[in-house]
């Protein structure tokens, strides 16, 4: 597609809303899964971290498998539409699973059940959402389009995280979990993996349906998985992005696997209003992306980045002090974290796309799903060590478990841990990110010279550059 073309509306919403499904799967896990498989299976807290822990580290090294099939993969139907297709019933599937217990296991055998299902379920996303990804660097190559086409993704994902987060937990315990004589909060959790995983077909359909690939783009050449890799790495601009987004995005997740559990026992924050807090948090994400947008327009991704690093650095200590039962306040302070929240998650996606130009220039082929593979490997990477690391410091604090519906309370020492997990550990995992992102090399004037170069390759005008 030319960057030139003024694309419909309705074709940048059916795009994105594949982000819905990475939302969905995402935020479900990472804020109720944990608070689900102890609090009300009963697991222990370090098995949990184990299962958490495994499943997230075989998601992060079918990215790249996937991103080799993706890019090599030849149909009438093209290269990514076709994975993302076989992916979509059995990705639905394995989220309904995710949220049932089985009556029959106990002990190991449940712990067996919940990390085969979550294998299952990081491969089928996997396989929708990498070739999703890598379609975004062949729909159009104009730096400011890029930016819209991933602020219309993170819009999908934003609504889907929003209405996870306010609603799942609210709809498992409160409404479903509550329904006919007796209550059952087991029930209601299998009732809500049914409606949100039966969301999750829609998208690939839908995509699938209407989104076409560019076939003229040059493919890449047959090399083995080791030598791509090595490629990858050693692209300085993807080797600074990834770093950095590592780091930053293991700190965005140590909020997130920690945030209900930090509302419910060290802010005392009870249901509904611990959803309540959850959807003022990512409102004000959602609501920032026109800000983010504007932001990356005026000031280039680079600099937003270094700018929106340093403000979380700044504001997410007080975090660790702040004192419970002061909900307006929480509001309030929940809502300008959330503006941060939604450019942390924006603003290393937009930048990923103009490597692609870098990329081809120095080899002479594209490798989007290979690209895209990695980065979201560092994601996963990030969220795998996260998740076991806060079990393991929770469950060494004395964390208690199966406390839903009880008057256990959890130890001081709990409550200190949690408020340094959640308001000092993501500062300095940010603040290490900047120094990555400051090699970055990549400004909108560069991408320009890029493009300039490529188009003059292609012609046999000029030969390689290395600027």
């Amino acid at each position: 597609m030319s960057s030139k073309e003024r694309t419909p509306l309705r074709f940048k919403a059916i795009y994105g809303s594949g982000e819905w499904n990475g939302a969905v799967t995402s935020t479900a896990r990472s804020l109720f899964l944990n608070y689900f498989l102890v609090t009300i299976v009963s697991l222990d807290i370090t098995s949990v971290g184990r299962i958490l822990f495994v499943g997230r580290i075989w998601d992060a090294i079918n990215d790249p498998l996937v991103g080799f099939v993706s890019d090599r993969f030849h149909s009438p139907w093209g290269r990514r539409r076709p994975l993302m297709l076989a992916a979509a019933l059995p990705l639905g599937i394995s989220f309904v699973m995710l949220w049932w217990r089985p009556g029959n296991l106990e002990g190991s055998g449940l712990v067996l059940y919940f990390l085969i299902v979550s294998i299952v379920l990081d491969t089928m996303l996997t396989l929708f959402s990498v070739p999703h990804t890598a379609l975004l660097a062949e729909l159009t190559d104009d730096y400011n389009a890029r930016i819209n086409y991933t602020v219309w993704r993170n819009v999908f994902f934003l609504l889907g995280a929003l209405l996870v987060g306010v609603t799942f937990k609210l709809m498992a315990e409160n409404f479903f979990g509550s329904m006919g004589e007796q209550s059952n909060v087991l029930r209601g959790y299998m009732i809500t993996g049914w409606l949100f995983g039966g969301s999750l077909i829609v998208a690939p359909l839908l995509i699938v349906a209407v989104v076409r690939e560019n076939p003229g783009l040059r493919k890449p050449t047959e090399r083995n998985p080791l030598y791509l890799f090595r490629q990858a790495f050693s692209n300085q601009p993807f080797r600074n992005l990834s770093a950095a987004y590592f780091l930053a995005f293991s700190g965005l997740e140590i909020l997130v696997v920690t945030f209900v559990w930090f509302l419910n026992i060290t802010l005392g924050v009870s249901a509904p209003w611990d959803s309540v807090m959850i959807g003022v948090l990512l409102t004000a994400a959602l609501f920032s992306l026109p800000l983010v947008n504007g932001l990356v327009r005026r000031w280039g991704k680079k600099r937003s980045y270094i700018y929106v690093s340093v403000a979380w650095c700044v504001f997410m200590p007080f975090l660790a002090i702040f004192p419970g039962g002061n909900l307006p306040a929480l509001v309030i302070f929940l809502a300008g974290m959330g503006v941060l929240y939604g450019a942390g998650i924006t603003i290393p996606w937009t930048m990923l796309p103009d490597i692609m130009e870098y990329d081809e220039l120095q080899t002479g082929t594209r490798s989007e799903g290979l690209f895209t593979a990695y980065l979201a490997f560092f994601r996963k990477l990030g969220s795998a060590v996260v998740t076991l690391m806060v079990n393991f410091v929770l469950g060494r604090a004395g964390f208690e478990e199966g406390t839903f519906a009880t008057s256990i309370a959890q130890p001081e020492t709990v409550h200190l841990a949690m408020r340094l997990l959640i308001g000092v550990v993501p500062a300095l995992l940010v603040l290490g990110s900047i120094h990555f992102i400051r090699k970055y090399p990549i400004t909108r004037k560069y991408h320009e010279e890029l493009k300039r170069q490529l188009r003059g390759k292609r012609e046999g005008n000029i030969g390689l550059s290395q600027t």
